[in-house]
């Protein structure tokens, strides 16, 4: 089956997370992208963009939480013959000894791109040159293989795309998601608590940069847990934050990370304010009409063994249906006019049932709006085997 091609001067590729659509919809938030600006494939992680303003990718993949890699464009509509020249070219023009990778998202096989890849390197040798192919395990190569052999600055790893048999498109990987500042702001921030569950810092950027919200905004976590969004917020920039908890150790875990953040990640921020309370009494320390974003992730219910019963997760959904909807009347109250709320709905899989706690027609009743992304209500984050499924939702005020 043919695959669709890239657009027409496209300037970027954003090689996407996981969660496919969850990565895309950031990507479009952040860049404040039209649906004409940009091309999501439909079997490869994919999104081809030409944004109204070429952002500098080294600073931009710092900011997204999604995306594994950015590249940049260099060849369409090219057959084999002119793919192995182009990429020829462009291995032509670095000094010292030559270091590439291929990487393919199409019907090429990894028998065929080592065969590729020798080609080119055999060609450049011919011409004098010293050259090193770095080979292909799979057909993708792997951020910490990218890394480790420096093929973004130094060497160059090539992105294939093949839109049809033997027709390529061709793309250099420009920066790559600094996997280990994520993995070091996850498991090496000393305020945890495993058992109230985790957010992972990558989401937690994604629900902010989902937010659409100013630097300056006044940007809410009622239910801050250990501070994730937090501190993901003071490192995107964010200058006024708030959180919020009932619990008193999951304030103490927030102040001990944050006073981590600054001192390992040499990041400030000038105003953060941090609260012990229940959510529906926020009211006693935040003005009416004064918080321009509301991101969070709420009590997602007691931790689960998997051998729950599928009434026992039915009692613990219509619990935290109550919890939720409390905290969106207390929203109302505190936002400011079209201020904009991204929530997290855990849902429950129980054999081939799906058992959920959103209730989108209930918050739109108490004077929101829900503010769909890409034309879908919500996006999933949740990994394979999961007792737990993450929905992210965003409601506008009205």
């Amino acid at each position: 089956m043919k695959l669709p091609p890239v657009l027409p001067d496209t300037n970027l590729w954003f090689i996407l997370g996981r969660e496919k659509e969850l990565s895309a919809a950031e990507i479009v938030a952040v860049l404040h992208l039209k649906p004409e600006d940009f091309r999501i494939t439909k079997n490869e992680p994919l999104l081809f963009c030409k944004p109204p303003i070429k952002p500098e990718a080294a600073t931009l993949i710092k900011k997204l939480g999604g995306t594994i890699k950015i590249a940049e464009e260099i060849g369409v509509s090219l057959d084999r013959s002119e793919l192995i020249k182009t990429i020829q070219n462009v291995l032509k023009d670095k000094s010292g000894k030559i270091t590439f990778g291929l990487s393919v998202y199409g019907n090429l096989d990894t028998t065929e791109l080592t065969r590729l890849g020798k080609e080119i390197k055999n060609n450049l040798k011919n011409n004098g040159l010293s050259v090193r192919f770095v080979p292909n395990r799979e057909k993708t190569l792997s951020s910490a293989t990218v890394d480790h052999n420096h093929l973004v600055g130094k060497g160059v790893e090539f992105i294939i795309y093949e839109s049809s048999p033997q027709e390529f498109s061709l793309a250099k990987t420009l920066a790559l998601q600094p996997y280990a500042e994520f993995s070091k702001r996850d498991f090496d921030r000393p305020g945890r608590d495993d058992k109230s569950g985790m957010l992972p810092p990558k989401l937690a950027m994604i629900m902010i940069n989902l937010s659409e919200s100013p630097k300056n905004d006044y940007l809410l976590d009622p239910f801050c847990g250990s501070g994730t969004i937090i501190t993901e917020a003071m490192i995107l920039g964010y200058q006024n934050l708030i959180g919020s908890d009932i619990s008193t150790k999951a304030i103490d875990d927030t102040q001990t990370n944050i006073e981590w953040t600054k001192n390992n990640l040499n990041i400030s921020c000038p105003e953060i304010s941090l609260y012990n309370l229940d959510v529906k009494n926020l009211g006693e320390k935040i003005a009416h009409a004064s918080i321009d974003r509301i991101v969070t992730e709420p009590f997602l219910g007691k931790p689960l063994n998997g051998q729950e019963s599928y009434e026992e997760l039915t009692k613990q959904s219509k619990m935290l249906k109550l919890l939720y909807l409390e905290a969106f009347r207390v929203f109302k109250k505190i936002l400011r006019p079209d201020g904009v709320v991204v929530f997290v709905f855990p849902h429950y899989q129980k054999e081939d049932s799906i058992i959920t706690t959103n209730q989108p027609r209930e918050i739109e009743e108490l004077g929101f709006t829900l503010l769909p992304f890409n034309n879908k209500e919500h996006l999933v984050y949740e990994r394979p085997g999961q007792k737990v499924g993450r929905e992210i939702w965003r409601f506008k005020k009205i």
